[in-house]
């Protein structure tokens, strides 16, 4: 009895591991089968056998050229130059140094050394800006500026008529003094402008009008105010000796820049034989 359940129980565990062996998962065969021609080989390379040395080139004498006879120069051209001479090198030569003889003390460049003409391009440096103190101070009322013309031409005895241009108030007055000037034949009048008030802001021009026929050389005299501190005068000329004996009324108008009457006067000139 006790052979038989040995052999029961050997048989017993052969069968567990059989099933054992069953439930293991087994691979996938793959779809792609190898065939035999897919299994390479490696191939055995054979060394080829060496070649034979190459036989030494021996060059052949080539036979000489006969030298060809130069051509003979026509006449009058120098001859041609030997092949292979040496050139005859060519020596610089040095420029003149130029002389520099010493004539007293130095001068810069830039002084005028004689009257020479300037070029073209030249630009004249602008001019500086004077210093106050070293400006003409404006003249006194009793002073005259005196014109070339005034030197030059005949001289005229004048009579001074004082207009004071008044500015108040926003308007412009005009003050004569004299109002009635009286004058011989072959004296003027000389009118003396004077700015009260900022009128020289407003005021850019003074007219002054006769009636035709006017005693004067001219009718109208048209005076522009000057530039600040400078006096303002106008002379009339000499009196014609047709005026003689008569009285004439003239006017005296300011305008501003736009040519606009600001003001009028109307004094009165008697001339006299």
């Amino acid at each position: 009895m006790s052979k038989v359940q040995g052999k029961k129980s050997a048989a017993a565990k052969k069968g567990a591991v059989r099933k054992a062996i069953a439930r293991r998962p087994r691979p996938k065969p793959s779809s792609k089968k190898t065939s035999p021609k897919a299994i390479a080989r490696p191939k055995v390379r054979h060394a080829k056998p060496p070649k034979p040395a190459a036989r030494p080139h021996v060059a052949k004498p080539m036979a000489k050229a006969a030298p060809i006879p130069a051509r003979p120069l026509p006449k009058g051209l120098p001859p041609r130059p030997v092949a292979g001479a040496p050139r005859p090198e060519k020596k610089r030569t040095r420029r003149p140094r130029q002389k520099v003889q010493s004539s007293g003390v130095a001068v810069a460049n830039w002084f005028t050394q004689g009257e020479k003409p300037r070029p073209s391009s030249f630009i004249p440096a602008p001019p500086r800006a004077e210093a106050p103190s070293l400006v003409a101070a404006p003249p006194a009322s009793s002073d005259r500026l005196i014109n070339e013309e005034e030197l030059t031409e005949f001289v005229v005895r004048t009579v001074p008529v004082r207009v004071d241009v008044d500015a108040g108030g926003g308007r412009i007055y005009l003050g004569i003094n004299p109002d009635d000037v009286v004058l011989r034949v072959g004296e003027g009048v000389e009118w003396d402008f004077r700015y009260i008030g900022g009128a020289d802001v407003i005021v850019d021009e003074l007219i002054i009008e006769f009636d035709k026929p006017s005693p004067f050389s001219a009718s109208t005299f048209k005076s522009r105010r000057p530039g600040a501190a400078r006096p303002h005068r106008q002379l009339s000329g000499a009196a014609h000796k047709s005026a003689a004996g008569k009285r004439v009324r003239y006017a005296i108008r300011a305008m501003n820049t736009f040519k606009t009457e600001l003001s009028v006067a109307r004094p009165w000139v008697t001339v006299t034989a």
